[in-house]
């Protein structure tokens, strides 16, 4: 069985008295643990104050070993990671995930894909050029273009390295890509925003996501401007929130309850100023999805295979930061996607949004209550599997074509789809965006240009969660938004809200455009 983390009880919305919630005896879920009566985590190459908070809240333990139930690394995995693990443990990195956090390697992944499928299909991130690879391609379509081009180092996080590009005597020889500069942002009170959404991957073999119901909104300090004296400002380009903290004028968020003060807002807080401002939300967000869903499927038999040649068992998940940018005509524009990213808590709002977010997906994660027998007996056949692997005697392709019911898959396709069904009851404030019975026939022309087996490993999962008839109708995955208040008020977030819940109406996210 699943355990269930909670985040630390926060101060109740609209009281300053502490949060009432039944007492839980956390350290009675673990009977055992690969390390003894508690089990243990370790967090090693990165500094996460509150992964460490939740993790020790929930009575796990710290260890320098290598018996620990969850990993949680920065970017970078200590050599042979994935291959010492038993199928308990579980670590926040897939093998091959910068194929979607590298701005390059994305590119690179959007151009097959648009190739593929059409380049209005994959039309969300602007025209981008490789340097110094295409230095002499970018030249030329430089001369002839107009507008504004920024530059962004290939592998960089927090805005490092990011200018408005004026002249190309600017540009240097190191690696950078270069992409059309998208000059006409939805604003609010004149500040340029973008949104930070994060997204949890569970599997890549098939493909498992889901995104959060709450996120943050992230503001420049300065008005916009184009102005040719104003392009070297970041304060008006970036909405970093590592660079504009570090101007004069910026607010920070003081309590949870004012969600819609200073330079950082809420989710939830955007919504409810855009529905009083009379932008239509709902389409908005259905664009977001469609955009999360096709970059997720760009990279995923890239980072599937990777993942089948340095695993057995599915032990990875991956919890992204999609910061995506909108324009004044609702289009979405994908910026970056970062791999790792900050779970530092600078304000009583950091801690709000990223603490649930955190008991929220470990809980749907799965980290399972076992003793110490368990877990070396666990080790001992893994190890045992990597030599049959190792020696040939072990097909790696998992779900393939030729699969046709139970009895033609192998012992671990058949544990990733019980988890999978296990893992869909755990959801709590995420909304699975992918599979779903309206998003795996909505994407069919993207699974079906990679491949048949492709396509048939998308729609394995599909049978096992709806049965063969696909073409009937299912109540669309929903997500929530609040009810729009005045923009002068004080924004007030209820928490987690259900689907359903009469006080707060829905957007369907699972009726996206056609695809061409």
């Amino acid at each position: 069985r699943a355990i269930e983390l909670y985040p630390p009880a926060t101060a109740a919305v609209g009281s300053r008295e502490p949060a009432k919630r039944p007492t839980v005896p956390f350290a009675s879920q673990w009977t055992g643990g690969p390390g003894g009566n508690m089990p243990t985590f370790k967090v090693e190459r990165i500094c996460a104050p509150l992964v460490q908070d939740i993790l020790l809240g929930n009575a796990m333990r710290p260890t320098t070993g290598t018996d620990w139930l969850v990993l949680w690394s920065g970017p970078r995995l200590k050599e042979g990671t994935y291959e010492g693990m038993h199928e308990y443990q579980k670590v926040n990195h897939f093998p091959g995930s910068t194929e979607l956090t590298r701005k390059d390697r994305l590119w690179s992944h959007f151009h097959d894909a648009a190739i593929s499928c059409g380049e209005d299909v994959f039309d969300f991130v602007p025209k981008s050029f490789v340097l110094p690879d295409e230095a002499e391609e970018f030249k030329e379509h430089y001369g002839h273009s107009d507008g504004i081009w920024i530059v962004k180092p290939q592998a960089s996080s927090q805005g490092r390295g990011i200018f408005l590009l004026r002249d190309l005597s600017e540009l240097s020889h190191s690696k950078v890509v270069v992409s059309k500069y998208v000059d006409n942002p939805l604003l609010i009170q004149g500040l340029k925003f973008d949104l930070r959404i994060y997204v949890l991957v569970t599997s890549f073999d098939p493909l498992r996501a889901y995104v959060y119901r709450e996120g943050l909104t992230r503001f420049a300090s300065k008005e916009y401007s184009t102005a040719k004296e104003h392009l070297g400002d970041v304060y008006r380009h970036l909405t970093n929130y590592s660079i504009n903290k570090k101007a004069t004028n910026f607010i920070e968020n003081q309590t949870v309850q004012e969600d819609n003060i200073g330079h950082k807002w809420s989710l939830s807080a955007l919504n409810r100023h855009l529905r009083h401002e009379g932008v239509d939300v709902d389409i908005m967000w259905n664009r977001i999805m469609d955009l999360i869903v096709k970059t997720l499927l760009s990279v995923e038999p890239h980072i599937a295979k990777k993942t089948r040649e340095s695993t057995v068992h599915g032990n990875c998940f991956e919890l992204y930061g999609f910061d995506v940018l909108v324009d004044e005509n609702l289009k979405p524009w994908l910026l970056e996607v970062n791999l790792s990213p900050s779970m530092q808590a600078d304000s009583p709002l950091d801690v709000k949004v990223k603490s649930s977010l955190l008991a929220d997906a470990f809980t749907l994660v799965g980290f399972r209550n076992i003793d110490r027998q368990t877990a070396t007996t666990s080790r001992l056949r893994s190890r045992l599997q990597q030599l049959k692997r190792m020696n040939g005697d072990e097909s790696q392709d998992g779900i393939t074509s030729n699969t046709e019911s139970f009895n033609d898959m192998d012992e671990n396709t058949l544990k990733m789809l019980a988890h999978a069904l296990d893992e869909f009851g755990r959801q709590r404030n995420f909304i699975r965006v992918y599979p779903t019975r309206a998003s795996i026939t909505q994407y069919a022309p993207i699974t079906r240009a990679r491949g048949a087996g492709e396509a048939y490993r998308a729609m394995i999962l599909a049978r096992m969660m709806y049965g063969p008839m696909l073409d009937k109708p299912l109540p669309a995955v929903t997500f929530a938004l609040c009810p729009a208040a005045p923009a002068a008020a004080v924004a007030i977030d209820k928490g987690p809200v259900e689907p359903g819940d009469e006080e707060c109406p829905t957007v369907e996210v699972d009726h996206w455009a056609a695809l061409p």
